[in-house]
């Protein structure tokens, strides 16, 4: 009986010291593992950001270098929209600006954001950097940024720019009706007009312009 006594005695001490030894590694491990994850997402916040600015810069500068000519800023000068005429009809005007925190391109009628709801987009800066009326060029920077939350919020924001040549042809042959360069209105209602049947023909978005 005595020794039976000492047997459970024994056993309990045992579990103690396993329930203490267990709560220490539980201590340790859940921090770890926090820690884990949150280098987990930001690396992921890290690659979206970086794939989001690289697939804009490209789809922008595509539809810089197929520009005829730039329409606004003026030579020199900075603005929030960039405005190219283009050969094609079906893509006169090409504009370049930003809505609600989405980048936007509008080509003649159609209109397509190429932001996504994964990133916020601010700071969209347009420069024309044309040296010459047959050399012309444009600049363009944004600013992408992501917020993830666990424990404490942590946010990647990457600055993007790239200059961009336009490639048209020898013999300028946009904007045939002679239509209106764009305006921006109270309320950043932007408004340009579009040739349709050898008529101008007024249309209207909301834009963040000047």
């Amino acid at each position: 009986m005595r020794f039976l006594r000492s047997r459970r005695a024994t056993t309990l001490i045992e579990l103690l010291i396993f329930m203490a030894i267990l709560g220490m590694v539980i201590g340790i491990t859940i921090p770890l593992l926090f820690s884990a994850t949150e280098n987990r997402l930001l690396q992921q916040t890290i690659s979206i950001v970086e794939q989001n600015g690289a697939q804009i810069l490209g789809n922008v500068s595509q539809r810089i270098r197929a520009g005829e000519k730039i329409i606004s800023p003026a030579a020199g000068a900075t603005g929030s929209v960039l405005v190219l005429q283009t050969a094609s009809g079906a893509l006169d005007p090409t504009i370049i600006g930003m809505n609600s925190g989405a980048l936007v391109i509008i080509e003649h009628l159609t209109r397509e954001e190429v932001s996504t709801e994964q990133v916020a987009i601010t700071n969209f800066v347009a420069r024309n950097t044309s040296t010459s009326a047959t050399r012309q060029s444009a600049s363009i920077s944004f600013t992408l940024s992501r917020t993830i939350r666990l424990q404490m919020p942590h946010s990647y924001v990457r600055s993007f720019e790239t200059t961009v040549s336009l490639l048209p042809s020898d013999v300028v042959v946009g904007n045939s009706c002679g239509c209106l360069a764009p305006t921006c209105g109270a309320g950043d209602e932007y408004t340009w007009e579009v040739c349709e049947s050898n008529t101008c023909y007024s249309v209207q978005t909301t834009l963040e312009c000047p």
